[in-house]
């Protein structure tokens, strides 16, 4: 609707000033959603409505504006399937779910959908503009699915295959799969998810998302885009994000993963690595090695962190290779950029705790990998920091701290751009380049063969405090090179650091994902 408001403009002049207000369609309906129908008893907006039960509520068809409440606790049997929208939303009037206070949808096992089609708690497949929105204290969750509970399936929460312009957000989603025993080898992990994705407009944040096997399944296709993961608790998971695609070539994105926390693998480890982990894993497969074109994959603000488990691959994993049987995530004019992370490992990592291998990662391309922080507390001589090599199309590697591992930094015949960055406490084979390996005794050799690090420094220790963040007399302060002409298109978020805190526009700039003590980990909402 239009609203005509008058404003005075000095003593005789009258403005007439249009504002457009958005109000849903005369045609849109609030609903209830409730285990039995009849009166509801409980909840806060659910209370003393009229509700439906999911059965009723899948013959309704959806239009632009409609609002459906799910009222406390809904049970479904093993392997149900319990919401499945009819009819699509429109641009500012989506079809929403609320969940009333407290509000959970629960069965031992939802049901799968690994080729597409209805699964899960909530099935958006093939629609478009559905928003999911827990308010805070809405939950989906399986009750005995896992390595010591009575099923051992396949599962998800919400199937969201080919839906555009689809949201969810500040919702809970827990114990897809609880998986605790080593020996437990049997299941799929890959088809136990919170979420599976493809479309373009897609939008998950502010949710906590924990016990699944890959909790984001974001297959895409080509043409999706716009994908934005943000602000989630993401955690006792074999994959965090899986970023996959099935075609060569095409174009898609861009794809967003910022301000997310990522942790805990440990529980998914087995005596034959039957999983590897990844918070982060990219790749394209049955393409035989012939990758996809991504036009922007922006990681950044993020923390990943332990316990990372026996079988980590790392926390960010962009595969490579080339050839029949390879997968490589990207192809070499893909912008792939990386800054303001916080990798931390508490266990050897033989790939990386960020392993880069394939994309381009230089500003010409709106990539690199700029401003984050590496720290491992495995113990001198266990691990790798930041690993990159011929896959990869070059690499910008400006104004990182690194500390711990005993490869800081490994590379292997690709161009590779490195200064201003800060490392401390390596192995006897803390630097890594064309098959040559020099401690910290032979940093100025390390200089030579990558042909930069000029500015960089080897120090005995970063000076972090015990929030990762570097305390007074630091020697990452003031070391780091003024990247304020990187920040627009995919890298404007750059000019503040992990915790928000702006960097100076004139002047050094501090090394590492956070400007000083008491500047993060921050998360901010939209």
């Amino acid at each position: 609707m239009k609203k005509l408001i008058p404003v005075l403009a000095g003593a005789a002049a009258l403005v007439v000033v249009v504002v457009v207000m958005k109000t849903p369609p005369a045609s849109a309906t609030t609903r209830y959603i409730a285990q039995s129908a009849g009166t509801f008893g409980g909840g806060t907006a659910c209370k003393g409505q009229t509700a439906i039960t999911p059965a009723r509520f899948n013959w309704v068809r959806n239009v632009p504006g409609d609002v459906n409440y799910i009222c406390g606790t809904i049970s479904g049997d093993a392997g149900a399937q319990l919401l499945r929208p009819r009819g699509n939303g429109s641009a500012g009037h989506p079809v929403t779910f609320r969940f009333d206070t407290g509000a959970i949808l629960e069965a031992p096992y939802f049901a799968p959908s690994p080729n597409g089609g209805c699964g899960g708690a909530i099935c958006l497949y093939g629609l478009s503009y559905y928003t999911v929105d827990g308010r805070n204290t809405g939950t989906i969750r399986n009750t005995a699915n896992g390595t010591e509970l009575a099923y051992h399936q396949k599962t998800e929460a919400i199937e969201g295959d080919k839906c555009n312009h689809c949201t969810v957000e500040n919702l809970t989603i827990a114990n897809m799969y609880v998986h605790t025993l080593p020996s437990d080898t049997t299941e799929e992990a890959s088809a136990q998810r919170c979420i599976s994705v493809s479309g373009s407009d897609w939008l998950i944040r502010h949710n906590v998302m924990h016990d699944a096997g890959w909790c984001l399944f974001n297959d895409f296709n080509d043409g999706d885009g716009n994908v934005v993961i943000a602000d989630n608790t993401i955690y006792d998971m074999d994959h965090g994000w899986m970023l996959a695609s099935q075609v060569s070539g095409g174009s898609s994105g861009p794809f967003i993963f910022r301000n997310n926390t990522v942790y805990g693998y440990a529980n998914w480890d087995t005596g034959k690595n039957t999983y590897h982990h990844d918070g982060i894993h990219c790749f394209t497969s049955e393409t035989d090695g012939s990758p996809a074109h991504i036009t922007l994959l922006a990681i950044y603000n993020n923390v990943f962190k332990g316990p990372i488990g026996q079988n980590a691959t790392a926390h960010i994993f962009i595969e490579g290779g080339s050839g029949p049987g390879s997968t490589p995530c990207a192809d070499a004019t893909s912008g792939i950029a990386v800054f303001n992370n916080v990798a931390l490992g508490d266990q050897a990592d033989p790939d990386g705790l960020f392993g880069l291998f394939s994309g381009n990662y230089t500003p010409a391309h709106g990539g690199g990998v700029y401003n984050n922080t590496f720290i491992s507390t495995a113990g001198t001589g266990a691990g790798v920091c930041f690993s990159a090599n011929s896959d990869t199309s070059g690499v910008s590697f400006e104004n990182n701290a690194l500390s711990g591992c005993n490869q800081l930094v490994e590379t292997h015949g690709i161009p590779f751009t490195a200064d201003y960055n800060q490392y401390a406490n390596g192995g006897d084979n803390a630097f890594v380049c064309q098959g040559n390996f020099y401690g910290a005794a032979a940093f100025s050799s390390w200089k030579k063969c990558v042909g930069g690090d000029s500015h960089s420094s080897y120090q005995g220790s970063l000076g972090l405090n015990s929030g990762n963040q570097p305390q007074p007399g630091s020697p990452l302060t003031g070391k780091g090179s003024n990247l304020s002409s990187l920040c627009s298109g995919p890298l404007a978020s750059l000019c503040s650091d992990a915790g928000g805190t702006r960097r100076p526009s004139k002047g050094a700039w501090t090394v590492g994902a956070y400007s000083a003590a008491g500047s993060g980990p921050g998360r901010t909402r939209d």
